[in-house]
């Protein structure tokens, strides 16, 4: 069965004015991401960040939940942490370790409203059981088009109308229960 990644972007972002940033770590972000990630069976959970300082918090953020000895459950679901620095190291370690590029798909509350291909969800849960896909999340107000247009499709939003701007940690959940809900 191929694989199923994720990985939690911080540049090429977008901030409330539009402008191209890159976003802070949150620190909630990495264990409960990581604890998601690890109850759908996901094989890795990137972090990726171009700033090494931010890489550094990442890491110890990780490190202290993988030697924390009376969370084991916690620490298992830390081990799926992997930290770097750009998107290309990324594709590269699943291309490698699975035989084949991964697909990319693209996560963003105006799916909908974007001219790129598109996947229903049961297309969406089909492909995963079927080849390596890595999904892409973004931090601050989004990814930019620019990484967005590069994916081979875009996921549905999450709530194609009204209100739609979730925590990345709360999208992951609802996305990966999408994705792997109830499997064998």
């Amino acid at each position: 069965m191929a694989g199923l990644y994720l990985a939690l972007l911080h540049f090429p972002m977008r901030n409330r004015e539009g402008q191209v940033v890159v976003t802070a770590l949150t620190s909630l972000d990495v264990p409960d991401i990581a604890r998601t990630a690890r109850t759908y069976n996901v094989r890795r959970f990137y972090i990726v960040h171009p700033v090494e300082s931010q890489r550094r918090i990442a890491a110890r953020l990780r490190d202290f939940w993988v030697r924390e000895e009376e969370l084991p459950t916690r620490r298992e679901a830390l081990e799926l942490v992997v930290i770097r620095e750009d998107l290309e190291e990324v594709f590269a370690e699943i291309a490698a370790e699975e035989g084949q590029a991964p697909q990319v798909l693209g996560t963003t509350a105006r799916a909908h409203l974007l001219p790129y291909p598109k996947l229903s969800w049961e297309e969406a849960q089909q492909l995963v059981r079927t080849r390596p896909v890595l999904v892409l999340f973004g931090t601050g107000h989004g990814m930019t088009e620019e990484l967005l247009a590069s994916c081979d499709a875009l996921l549905p939003a999450v709530r194609p109308s009204g209100y739609n701007h979730l925590s990345v940690r709360a999208a992951v959940a609802i996305i990966l229960d999408r994705l792997k809900g109830e499997e064998p």
